[in-house]
């Protein structure tokens, strides 16, 4: 009898009402066992549900933004009875960087995804290179921002998804050069220790709470009281650098240094 009321309470149970508990009471026996490991379980459930309800909800808004501005420069400059060849020039500059903005939000997304699908391929790889790779194609970016950037790349062999790998220092390097502050520092380092291979990138900036820390690595979550620089990023980096982390079997800690900023290293293993 109370085996067949499991099953019935269990059936019921759905995406809409995953709050519900089976409840079972009882003996110390097997069905008792049951029931909690059910309840454990839709508990997990709910919890993962209502994760990507929140992530979903924040994307729309993130996606939302742009467009929501872009039309609004549109009806301006529709509205306006004499314009001029500077004013169209300005909205279709405007328009141009909420458009780059978007891509933008759709190519962290898209790394997103790609990284909590796992590993597709494993290739010998060195973190030195792909580090040097990166510094290479955002030195405009540092000296835009006027950081002071160092680094000190001693080879740091490991197997992994290039790709992944890539996006994972790309997405490093550019949370310490966004999140900074004007004339800041980053400094960079890759190293083989007993560990394995790693990376450390530290940044100055605004002052984070050690309780924080933790949810910098969540979608959509700010640092500080600023959260986008001139909306070059839509908080998704650090989320994107554990997802890619946990796919390599990789040690990711995170400091709040005491100055402001943060301290990242991730140990491939």
């Amino acid at each position: 009898m109370l085996f067949r009321s499991i099953i019935t309470a269990a059936q019921h149970i759905s995406a809409s009402n995953l709050h519900q508990r089976l409840g079972i009471r009882g003996q110390d026996d097997e069905f008792t066992e049951l029931g909690e490991t059910l309840d454990d379980l839709f508990a997990r459930l709910e919890a993962s549900f209502d994760s990507q309800r929140h992530f979903i909800a924040n994307a729309s808004h993130e996606l939302r933004t742009p467009l929501s501005a872009g039309r609004a420069l549109l009806q301006v400059a529709i509205a306006d009875p004499e314009p001029t060849v500077a004013t169209l020039r300005a909205t279709c500059q405007e328009l141009v960087e909420l458009g780059a903005q978007q891509e933008r939000l759709i190519a962290a997304l898209l790394s997103l995804a790609n990284s909590q699908r796992g590993l597709e391929q494993l290739e010998s790889l060195d973190l030195a290179d792909i580090t040097q790779k990166v510094l290479d194609i955002r030195q405009h970016e540092v000296e835009r921002h006027g950081i002071r950037l160092s680094a000190e790349l001693a080879a740091a062999p490991a197997t992994g998804d290039p790709s992944l790998a890539e996006s994972l220092v790309a997405n490093l390097v550019d949370n310490a050069i966004r999140h900074n502050l004007p004339g800041g520092q980053v400094q960079i380092a890759t190293a083989l220790t007993a560990a394995g291979a790693v990376i450390t990138v530290s940044n100055t900036g605004t002052l984070i709470s050690p309780s924080e820390v933790e949810h910098l690595f969540q979608p959509f979550r700010q640092i500080g009281a600023e959260r986008i620089r001139h909306g070059e990023g839509h908080g998704l980096g650090l989320a994107i650098v554990r997802s890619i982390a946990a796919a390599h079997g990789a040690a990711l800690t995170a400091r709040a240094r005491p100055q402001g900023g943060l301290d990242i290293e991730v140990a491939f293993p």
